[in-house]
């Protein structure tokens, strides 16, 4: 058996019905089973990064990385 794990996009307003009860619909006639569905409201695709909000932090240009040197102005 293996598994896949899949990434989708739809537009809600022109699907009818449930997109879980669908997808099992379609996917059994194949011989597929749908284990899970996770409604990612998030439109954008994730980062590996956390994003920073903080707009009022000081600027760190003339400071150094980890352990280094600060670099002179």
């Amino acid at each position: 058996m293996r598994v896949v794990n899949v990434e989708l996009q739809y537009e809600e307003d022109k699907m009818k019905g449930d997109i879980t009860e669908t997808l099992k619909g379609l996917l059994n006639k194949e011989g597929i089973e749908v284990i899970s569905v996770d409604r990612n409201k998030n439109t954008e695709p994730e980062s590996p990064y956390q994003r920073v909000k903080n707009k009022e932090v000081a600027s760190d240009v003339s400071s150094a990385g980890a352990g280094g040197m600060v670099s002179p102005n």
